[in-house]
């Protein structure tokens, strides 16, 4: 016997109330349009049984108030009055605008499918909707946009894959190319957390080779297959801290304290930020600076410098000093491109 928690039950019921309202929409449309469809066409049509069909009809006239009536000529149900229309479900225009900022944000994920499944949702619900609002959510596009930033597509087939393998853990192999290393070697890894970070895609793993954890990029993994093997989560191995130990999906090394100021012009946008670490600490100096400051791994290093040299020229790296020559490498090499340019 399965047992469904409280929040599946919920779930389910809403499955089961959307799937209902789309149905009932589907036999008002047939039945207004004067073609006197039969229960068993309407069974066939909409895939279910006929005793659906009947309670269907029997809620659209003894609740709606719809007068649908059965034509012993026709063979089928009509509309003994004209004009009658289904009951609008409401939402407000801030659910909307929540829906299509829903849509958008899934496209700038790179997941196509998932964007298309909530496109396709979200036009089920229009039908549902007073003609103003559905007007106004047509102008939605026009007055709200979404820009793209270059992320790695990946294949949402491989996404659910090892979505699933992560749930049920299962035990992978794989191909992986690493950028880093130029080369592409053959994996095998248990997924801990699949995790996005600014559009992108990973699989925060255990690899039994390198006997550690390594942060995969899914969109990098090709001929993932299970092994029918499964796993317990690594010991002591904790999410949040983690994650914490890096700097934009890059981690490792020896935990080490950043500190980084902005000068009195740059620091009026960055208050305007979200933190940029989850242990970030911000210091607001007399001069109308501002410190940031927070541990990260050694191997972050090089992403905190990518971050810093966005902003040369009002900001410093203070700590800590193999940052300092990071950033001053990174800075003499461009000097030099540039004087032979």
């Amino acid at each position: 016997m399965t047992i469904q928690s409280g929040s599946e039950r919920t779930q389910s019921k809403s499955r089961v109330h959307i799937r209902s309202i789309k149905r009932l929409q589907d036999v008002h449309k047939e039945v207004s349009s004067g073609s006197f469809p039969s229960v068993s066409r309407l069974a066939d049509m909409l895939e279910v049984n006929q005793r659906t069909i009947k309670r269907d009809i029997a809620f659209l006239k003894d609740s709606l108030g719809a007068p649908i009536r059965y034509s012993r000529v026709k063979l089928g149900y009509y509309y003994s009055g004209k004009g009658w229309s289904l009951p609008l479900q409401r939402l407000s225009e801030g659910e909307l605008l929540a829906f299509f900022i829903a849509e958008n944000a899934l496209k700038l994920l790179g997941q196509s499918d998932q964007a298309d499944k909530l496109a396709k949702a979200l036009s089920k619900l229009v039908v549902l909707l007073p003609d103003e609002v559905s007007v106004n959510l047509g102008m939605l596009t026009k007055s709200v946009n979404f820009e793209e930033r270059p992320i790695v597509v990946v294949n949402p087939m491989m996404l659910q894959r090892i979505t699933e393998a992560a749930v049920a853990g299962e035990r992978l192999e794989f191909t992986y190319f690493s950028p880093y290393k130029q080369e592409t070697s053959r994996r095998t890894a248990d997924v801990h957390l699949v995790h996005n970070y600014a559009g992108d895609w990973y699989a925060i793993s255990y690899d039994h080779g390198a006997k550690d954890f390594r942060d995969f990029h899914i969109g990098r993994m090709t001929d993932v297959r299970g092994t029918g093997k499964f796993f317990e989560p690594q010991k002591n191995w904790n999410k949040e801290q983690y994650l914490r130990r890096g700097f934009s999906m890059t981690r490792g090394g020896r935990l080490c304290r950043v500190s980084i100021l902005f000068d009195k012009y740059q620091a009026q946008w960055m208050r305007e930020r979200q933190k940029i670490h989850p242990d970030e600490i911000r210091e607001e100096l007399p001069d109308g600076s501002l410190r940031l400051s927070f541990k990260t791994g050694e191997s972050g290093l090089e992403a905190v410098a990518r971050f810093c040299l966005q902003y040369a020229g009002h900001c410093i790296a203070e700590s800590p000093n193999k940052l300092k020559e990071i950033i001053r490498e990174r800075l003499q090499n461009a000097s030099r491109q540039y004087s032979r340019s």
